[in-house]
């Protein structure tokens, strides 16, 4: 660090975390993500922190968003890093997309989800993707995390999160999140059974029953989209 700006060891690892999680994230860390990287037990400290190097010109805070942190050209020099590279940084940001996370999907039995509030998160129930990542309209998909093991020749498995394109269509095969009449809503694959005026959800555990219900006692949701696995 030059020796024209004093800063505390602490606020050193603090502008050198936020460059790093830029760096390999291509987005800033949240309060919480840095105090458990620096062992800060208080959020209050880490906001003290982030308010002690926006005071120094190295920092830019948007406090109505969790994530907004930008790091400053001084910054930048002072890391020794190019200046070039809070461009390239903010260019990836403008590409990313919040979907909120609604809750918990146990993908066996069913239980009572809704998606009504796409627009209402806190700081912590939501996940970050690259536009890239997403096809269709992105202000119509949310994202569930999943509970239990019944999807798991599909590679869903428990704890994952599963983001879905709100919908009440599907395709013979279409992996659903599907609401069944008085018992809630399951994550399944979605079959029409021909000749019977049934509809199958079918889970993908070969030790579990798929669940044949009237087709005016099943809504559903959405549609799978994309799955982030969430094993070590």
């Amino acid at each position: 660090m030059s020796e024209d700006v004093k800063l505390s060891t602490r606020q050193q690892n603090m502008l050198r975390y936020i460059h790093d999680s830029l760096t390999l994230e291509s987005r800033p860390p949240t309060i919480r993500e840095i105090g458990g990287a620096l062992d800060i037990s208080s959020t209050s400290v880490v906001n003290y922190n982030l308010n002690r190097l926006t005071e120094k010109g190295l920092l830019e805070r948007d406090k109505t968003v969790s994530r907004g942190l930008r790091l400053t050209d001084s910054a930048y020099e002072l890391l020794g890093t190019a200046v070039s590279t809070a461009g390239s940084i903010i260019n990836q940001l403008s590409n990313f997309v919040r979907i909120p996370i609604l809750g918990n999907i146990v993908a066996g039995e069913p239980i009572d989800v809704t998606s009504e509030n796409f627009n209402a998160y806190d700081d912590e129930d939501y996940v970050e993707l690259s536009l890239s990542m997403l096809p269709g309209n992105k202000d119509q998909m949310y994202a569930l995390r999943v509970d239990g093991f019944s999807m798991i020749d599909d590679m869903i498995s428990d704890g994952d999160i599963v983001i879905l394109q709100a919908q009440e269509t599907a395709d013979d095969g279409d992996v659903v999140a599907v609401w069944v009449d008085t018992e809630g809503t399951t994550l399944k694959r979605f079959y029409r059974e021909r000749g019977q005026r049934l509809i199958r959800l079918q889970p993908r555990n070969p030790s579990m029953d798929p669940i044949y219900v009237e087709p005016e006692n099943v809504k559903i949701q959405g549609k799978l989209i994309l799955t982030l696995s969430q094993a070590a």
